[in-house]
């Protein structure tokens, strides 16, 4: 079976009603396309005795029919449609079981091939939560957004410092050079709350000082107007390195900071759609913490703050970049 041919045959049964199969090959077994109330499943028409078990894994379930009559191994994906590592697993396990000469062959390599691919997936450590591939996703496009706007790519990369903020050596999201810094929020629609990870992130001082914001909803089915997470860090990483190696050399070093695994195609799962910035100018008034006031002992303060309280202080994000004197 050519593994190129997969893909295309689950978008087929996809597209289709729920319970639409086609098969995939006959070899050792049947094994087929299934459309499971709109989730990818390969149906695998093998009888596997009481002791042979096979497990879920991460991204995927599995069910086994031992009737007598009609067993068979259905391999569920957990989200709708066809996630990229899903179809990666279909890939392995036919590849694998293919090669059998025979039924209790390829039912053996069955269960070992799906054991191995589970542990692989399961041994990716440090992948990052849902809610800080949205900062990122968030910081990003502000990232983007200067160098277009005609800041210098190295310059740009040089302020971002959110992927220290954890090393506690960058207190916002971004700081330049000439002092003036900015925080990203990313929320959902409509925004109504944001999260201050640190007391110090959002005190007004003598330098200018902006809170964005951004909603980033998940991007539907079907959407054809989405940023799909891991090809906009990479295309991104392209716009840096293109830069030369200065610019290139701190990239590597934020997304190291940042421990995103770029190779990892568990982060294809996110796909965005952003909403409208919103801009507040963090100065006299603006809600904070008073940190000096805070009793010794007192440490990791985080806190909440309602957008709809910050309205005085909101201001035009496209007057941002002409204040930064960028086009």
């Amino acid at each position: 079976m050519d593994a190129s041919l997969v893909g295309p045959l689950f978008e087929q049964v996809l597209a289709a009603e729920s319970g639409r199969m086609m098969v995939i090959a006959q070899t050792p077994f049947m094994f087929a396309a299934v459309n499971d109330n709109g989730r990818a499943a390969l149906f695998v028409r093998v009888s596997l005795t009481p002791t042979q078990v096979v497990s879920d894994g991460q991204g995927f379930s599995v069910k086994t029919t031992r009737s007598g009559n009609n067993d068979y191994v259905q391999i569920t994906a957990a989200d709708r449609g066809l996630p990229p590592l899903f179809l990666k697993l279909v890939e392995y396990v036919l590849g694998r079981v293919s090669a059998s000469t025979s039924v209790d062959q390829g039912a053996e390599v069955l269960i070992r091939s799906i054991e191995e691919y589970r542990r692989f997936v399961g041994q990716r450590r440090g992948r990052l939560s849902e809610a800080l591939v949205r900062g990122i996703f968030a910081e990003l496009l502000f990232l983007r957004a200067i160098i277009t706007a005609g800041m210098s790519v190295e310059d740009a990369v040089t302020a971002w410092r959110g992927p220290w903020a954890k090393a506690g050596l960058g207190v916002h999201d971004f700081t330049f050079a000439n002092g003036r810094g900015i925080e990203v929020k990313s929320t959902h629609q409509p925004p109504g709350t944001i999260r201050v990870s640190s007391p110090s992130q959002l005190v007004p001082s003598d330098q200018p000082l902006d809170l964005l914001v951004l909603p980033v909803e998940d991007a539907p089915d079907g959407a054809t107007v989405a940023f799909p997470f891991r090809a906009y860090v990479q295309e991104t990483g392209e716009v840096v390195a293109a830069a030369g190696p200065g610019a290139a050399d701190k990239w590597d070093a934020a997304l190291e900071a940042l421990t995103l695994d770029l190779s990892d195609e568990w982060y294809d799962k996110y796909r965005f759609m952003p909403g409208v910035w919103r801009r507040f100018s963090v100065k006299q008034g603006f809600p904070h913490l008073d940190i000096p006031s805070l009793p010794a002992g007192i440490i990791d303060v985080h806190y909440s703050l309602e957008l709809p309280r910050l309205a005085p202080f909101a201001a035009p994000f496209s007057e941002l970049l002409s204040e930064m004197k960028l086009s």
